[in-house]
């Protein structure tokens, strides 16, 4: 009996490790503690403000919403050309000329082959008829052949009639560029860049592949630019205050396009390293439109920051309102505690949303905190994580059997199936050895 009891109680101590190592496992499994972590983020990086509560500060320059793009025809070669990159045009400034000498040898060559494509045309109807003669007096037996020829014919009439159809356009653009060999500019501006005949290279701040780019208009725009690091805090209509680098004039603004299609630079060095970090980031073009341009400069080098400038003068944090709950007429957020936990903090609001979409914030929270967007699967007491995790539907935790038995035989035993505790024992007796 003894020996039962003790055998018994062995397997329980064993039954208890390996529940615990269940526990500990699925812990320490990737994902192992998903169900208990939340998301957390600073409140400085959601505001797309410094910790110290300074706004992100992004450089820009002044330049014209208008830009037009001007290329030569391909079929035809640049003689010369007029204008440099920062070289002030007008409408009908001469920007490029075109090879006139050797457009005319082009054009009286197309002027011989437009004839020769003519006559082989009517040589060919000619043909046409007179086999549809023959068609007609033929005997059986030949009538096929005939027929074969006349639609031969017939298919090499229809190519030439296409082949003359190209030509003649070519000689029509041609005839136009022989009386207007000279291109000019069809708008008054800055040429911002001039490539190379053969675009190997060019001059000037090139943003195309267009022969020559001319900056038109006086309807000015900021093109500023951003990392893929803040990216996320800009967005379409948002607006943003231009700050001059050389004195205390002011700008207001609205963003109207973030391009994240492409990188600033079309090349191999489109990454910089971002705050000393080491870690290399990706910067992008975004665009603001001018409630007014009065004293900017084309080109002029600016500072964009976002907002209207109504935050500087608010005591508090202009936060998304959507992470902002509302219980019993209070407002809470999700964040973060000292312990690393999440808590719902009460803060307090100085004003309804803003038509920003911010609420201020001005007590409860601070920049530096740590706040979750308030989704349903957040809940007081979870563990706060900077770190995305992967959620648990997404394992295949079929694969893995936590049964006792599977424990076990990992473990090299095998319990009794049979196996009893002793039934003799009276509550609380503890058996001497």
């Amino acid at each position: 009996m003894k020996k039962g009891w003790k055998i018994g109680l062995s397997l329980g101590l064993v039954a208890l490790l390996a529940a615990g190592g269940v526990y500990a496992y699925r812990r320490l499994l990737p994902g192992g503690s998903q169900e208990a972590t939340a998301y957390v983020q600073s409140v400085s990086v959601i505001t797309g403000i410094g910790p110290a509560g300074r706004q992100n500060r992004y450089s820009g320059v002044v330049e014209a919403k208008n830009i037009i793009e001007i290329d030569p025809d391909k079929d035809l070669t640049i003689e010369e050309t007029f204008v440099s990159a920062g070289d002030k045009v007008y409408e009908g400034t001469p920007l490029f000329a075109y090879d006139v000498e050797s457009l005319q040898l082009s054009y009286e060559q197309l002027q011989l082959d437009i004839q020769g494509l003519e006559n082989g045309i009517e040589t060919g109807n000619d043909k046409v008829e007179s086999l549809k003669n023959q068609l007609q007096r033929a005997r059986e037996s030949k009538k096929y052949d005939i027929q074969m020829s006349i639609q031969t014919e017939e298919l090499e009439v229809r190519k030439k009639q296409y082949e003359l159809n190209q030509k003649r356009k070519q000689a029509q653009d041609m005839e136009k560029a022989l009386n207007h060999s000279i291109i000019t500019s069809p708008a008054a501006g800055t040429v911002r860049s001039v490539r190379s005949q053969d675009g190997s290279s060019g001059y000037g701040e090139e943003q195309s592949n267009a022969y020559i780019t001319i900056v038109a208009g006086n309807d000015y725009c900021v093109k500023g630019t951003v990392s893929e690091q803040t990216i996320h805090t800009l967005q379409e209509g948002m607006p943003v205050r231009i700050m001059s680098r050389i004195d205390e004039r002011t700008w207001q603004g609205t963003i109207y396009r973030v391009n994240t299609e492409e990188t600033k630079q079309q090349n191999n060095n489109y990454y910089y390293y971002d705050g000393g970090s080491g870690e290399k980031a990706s910067k992008y073009d975004f665009f603001v439109e001018l409630t007014d341009s009065e004293g900017l400069l084309m080109g002029q080098h600016v500072y964009i920051e976002p907002g209207d400038g109504s935050d500087d003068a608010a005591d508090g944090i202009p936060l998304p309102e959507y992470y902002v709950m509302e219980e019993g007429g209070k407002a809470f957020v999700y964040a973060a505690d000292s312990k690393n936990r999440i808590e719902k903090r009460q803060v307090t609001l100085a004003s309804e949303p803003r038509e920003d979409g911010n609420v201020i914030v001005t007590g409860g929270l601070s920049y530096t905190d740590r706040i979750a967007f308030p989704d349903a699967s957040v809940k007081v007491g979870m563990t706060a994580s900077e770190t995305f995790y992967v959620p648990e539907e997404s394992m295949d935790m079929g694969s893995i059997d936590f049964s006792m038995e599977t424990d076990m035989d990992d473990m090299g035993m095998e319990m009794p199936m049979d196996m009893e505790m002793p039934m003799d024992m009276e509550d609380g007796e503890v058996p001497l050895s």
